[in-house]
């Protein structure tokens, strides 16, 4: 690599710098490759942002089949007429780190601080403005490092409120730094850095386990933010972080360079910018960042590799008992009555359930991931093929529409993941009703295009007749489902279809208490395992079963498993 004409790597890389001042402009540096239409939503945050200097640095094509998209996007850079803006096209590929490290030390060699932007990052409008006033507040403190626009709600200290906080982690996703913070970054590589940082007293994996393996794969995947990380870490720097996230990342698909782990890290519908600070605070790291990072910063290599290797050579069936007889323990006890299941679960923080579900779904919406369920993302969609042939035969008769009423459909998992299975239908409306909490976020962020949020079935029904009622894994979670039956079957729907109903042959209809996994969200609470001819007691006068069809949730309780069934009623006519 070449040498920075700048301090060594053995030399302090913070002093103060020299010559910045509150006119100073800061450039955004535009990282970009072959995604122009990222690249068009990224330019729009920018120019809402009133950006005024951009220093694009467009890689070259890998080859002949990105070679039509690269010239696309450095058509768009050219077509900028609302700033200055100044185009480095490369001849060559470079690859993300390399365009990045080699924009950057350029950069840094001419400005005493800048802005550094990726293709697929967006911002609200106020974000250049608050790194700018980040940057030009700590300009000579060299206790801090780096300012970034983003954080997320897993990594963000309790305390945090309104105010900046900061931590010794750095971020690649919207950043700003100075020249003196840059200097020796071009010097050494992730791994070198990796154990001055040791030298320091820091353990390898102090701010994550992903950390380390990232360092010894830097230079095989041409990748460079861990490089920034132990910099950070090296030299004892400060990354100052927002208060709640100003920035989105909208490239999580195939065409992604490490983008691997993107739709956990998605952020909800971002809020405004936060307030600029009139005094900005004291630099001190927040005690809680590390212990934030390493609980969500991924398991060891050793476990990877391991769990890796048992899908590989353990067969599905016995990888599910294993999982029943010594994994997580999903349902436990058999009550007496639902009182006392309740008194044996903690309950749940809805709030919390609330903005972890709205945040998946809003990736799914925004084709960030295929569906989701229980707040967790999926990067492709199977459908359930049984309830999407229930789904038909009602359209069916009903000449090609379905008018359907979502009972406990969360922010309409269902709809978000057999939409396109149903889009040729004549008509579709998606009537979701559940807890005032979800339709609130459901009506704020997701309603239209035929999906809407209803906190009651009589409001739904008195919005429009519906042609099905659809109760997908929800019945068993209220305390009194047979009361709720018996108003479906006055209301009169004229189909009634269960997804994910624990029925069983034999036995009596039991209670147990289901547990979450914390990796979902901390939660615990009863559940009705049916008696089939019980269940089916209550509904034969008034239904006739159409279609049954085998739900893909599984039941692991006590040392039995319990399957699920579908089952589509149709009405009966009288006489």
């Amino acid at each position: 690599m070449q040498d920075d004409a700048g301090l060594g790597a053995s030399q302090e890389p913070i002093s103060p710098s020299h010559g910045m001042n509150a006119n100073s402009t800061i450039p955004v540096v535009l990282i970009t490759y072959a995604r122009p239409a990222h690249l068009a939503r990224t330019l729009a945050a920018l120019k809402k942002n009133r950006v005024p200097l951009i220093l694009a640095y467009s890689d070259g094509a890998k080859g002949p089949a990105d070679a039509p998209l690269v010239k696309n996007a450095r058509e768009i850079l050219r077509a900028v007429d609302w700033c200055e803006l100044r185009l480095v096209e490369r001849t060559e590929n470079l690859g993300l780190g390399r365009n990045v490290l080699t924009a950057v030390s350029d950069v840094a060699q001419r400005n005493e601080a800048f802005i550094v932007w990726e293709e697929d990052l967006v911002a609200v409008p106020g974000a250049y403005a608050w790194i700018c006033s980040a940057l030009h507040a700590y300009a000579h403190d060299r206790r801090v490092m780096s300012v970034t626009g983003w954080t997320h709600p897993r990594v963000t200290p309790s305390d945090a409120g309104e105010s900046p906080y900061f931590d010794a982690r750095a971020e690649c996703w919207v950043w700003g730094a100075w020249a003196r913070s840059w200097r020796g970054m071009d010097q050494e590589t992730a791994a070198q850095k990796l154990r001055a940082a040791a030298k320091r007293g820091l353990a390898p994996d102090a701010y994550g386990a992903d950390l380390p393996a990232m360092a010894r794969v830097e230079r095989k995947k041409n990748i460079w933010a861990v490089r920034w990380v132990y910099h950070h870490l090296e030299y004892g720097g400060l990354c100052v972080r927002p208060p709640w996230s100003m920035v989105e990342h909208i490239g999580f698909d195939r065409q992604a360079s490490h983008a691997e782990v993107a739709v956990e890290w998605a952020n909800l519908p971002l809020r405004p910018a936060p307030t600029i600070p009139q005094q900005w605070p004291q630099p001190k790291e927040n005690s809680a960042c590390r212990m934030l990072w390493k609980s969500v910063r991924g398991p060891s290599r050793w476990r990877t590799r391991a769990r890796r290797v048992a899908k590989t050579i353990v067969p599905e069936w016995l990888r599910g008992w294993a999982r029943a007889a010594f994994g997580w323990k999903w349902f436990e006890g058999d009550y007496a009555t639902w009182a006392d299941a309740k008194r044996r679960s903690r309950g749940y923080d809805d709030a919390a359930i609330v903005e972890r579900v709205l945040r998946a779904t809003c990736a799914v919406r925004d084709g960030r991931a295929a569906f989701e369920r229980d707040g967790v993302t999926f990067a492709s969609a199977v459908p359930e093929e049984g309830l999407v042939a229930a789904l038909r035969i009602v359209a069916k008769a009903t000449g090609g529409r379905l008018h359907m009423l979502d009972f406990g459909g969360a922010l309409g998992t269902t709809y978000w993941r057999h939409r396109g299975e149903l889009a040729d239908l004549e008509e579709l409306r998606w009537d979701v009703v559940e807890q005032r909490s979800f339709v609130a976020a459901g009506k704020v962020h997701l309603s239209g295009e035929g999906l809407e949020f209803f906190d009651s079935i009589e409001a739904a029904d008195e919005a429009r007749a519906h042609d099905v009622l659809l109760a997908s894994t929800s019945l068993q979670y209220l305390e009194d489902p047979n009361r709720i039956l018996e108003r479906w079957i006055e209301r009169g729907y004229p189909w009634l279809l269960f997804n994910n109903l624990p029925l069983h042959r034999t036995g009596r209809t039991r209670i147990a208490v289901q547990r979450v996994p914390p990796c979902i969200y901390p939660a615990s609470y009863p559940v009705w395992f049916f008696n089939r001819q019980d269940f089916m007691r209550q509904l034969v006068d008034a239904y006739e079963t159409v279609h049954e069809f085998s739900s893909e949730a599984v039941w692991p309780v006590s040392w039995r498993w319990y399957s699920s069934t579908g089952l589509l009623l149709r009405r009966k006519r009288k006489g």
